[in-house]
């Protein structure tokens, strides 16, 4: 049943048979059989065909989803203490961050929750603020740290710290350095140029502030990016109070009651952060 269900998540995310298929690296034919297996056993459709490729998921396929993504996680936990009986179990615990939160504010978290690495495994993934969302919403992160105010029914969200973003580097170069699209600095970017009216000559689009923050360092190029990300050596023309923005924290609404605990340090190392 498990089996069945992990196969129904991925093909639920994909909405594909073959993509499925290809990241659980069985056949298509397979992931078909376990969907139908699964339809049988509850006596419900959960998917409909639209269009020759993409699938959507029925009212019943929609809530197998949210319980199944329950299950797995428990069903995770439970095999790794079972193989780890009489051993000392350490707690999984999975922190996303956006490029500017993992370098303002991770290493200083990081180092704090270091000292509770004896009874929890820390791992902590990089990405933009739409990507930790996803993730937190599928449950495959359990905190996450953006500066983006997105919205969600299925998550908390806990507002910290401020950030202030300047346009910097060599104002007389046509080359703009930007952020992904679905980044937060790139929605402020966007904006920026729309207000001055610039159409930029030449982009490079980089996923990472640090790597712009080098070559701004550099001469090259010019961008709008964190203030605090930047050397004194980068020209820097402070904007107007709409280029602050907040952090916020993401965390689920019925979280985990083994990372109680580690969400309170979490918390507390936050709210005084500034």
């Amino acid at each position: 049943m498990f089996k069945q269900l992990q196969t129904f998540k991925i093909v639920y995310e994909t909405r594909n048979f073959s993509h499925a298929a290809a990241q659980l690296f069985i056949s298509q034919p397979t992931v078909s059989t376990q969907i139908k297996q699964l339809e049988t056993e509850l006596n419900t459709t959960l998917f409909t065909r639209n269009g020759r490729q993409e699938i959507v998921p029925t009212a019943s396929g929609k809530l197998l989803y949210r319980q199944a993504q329950q299950l797995l996680e428990t069903w995770d936990t439970t095999k790794a203490a079972v193989r780890a009986t009489g051993q000392l179990v350490k707690i999984p615990c999975r922190i996303g961050a956006s490029h500017t939160t993992g370098n303002l504010i991770l290493p200083g978290l990081l180092a704090t929750l270091a000292e509770y690495g004896e009874h929890f495994d820390f791992q902590v993934n990089l990405a933009n603020s739409a990507e930790i969302l996803t993730a937190m919403s599928q449950h495959k992160l359990d905190f996450g740290l953006v500066e983006k105010p997105l919205v969600t029914d299925n998550l908390n969200r806990l507002a910290f710290g401020h950030d202030e973003l300047v346009h910097a580097g060599n104002f007389n170069s046509p080359l703009w350095l930007l952020r992904e699209p679905n980044s937060g600095v790139r929605h402020y970017t966007n904006a920026f140029l729309k207000a001055r009216n610039v159409q930029p000559q030449q982009v490079m689009v980089i996923h990472s502030n640090q790597v712009i923050a080098d070559l701004l360092d550099q001469g090259v190029g010019q961008s709008i990016i964190s203030r605090h990300v930047l050397t004194d050596r980068v020209p820097v023309e402070h904007l107007s109070d709409h280029y602050q923005r907040q952090f916020f924290l993401l965390t689920k609404t019925q979280p985990n009651a083994d990372l109680e605990s580690i969400q309170q340090v979490i918390t507390n190392y936050l709210q005084r952060w500034h």
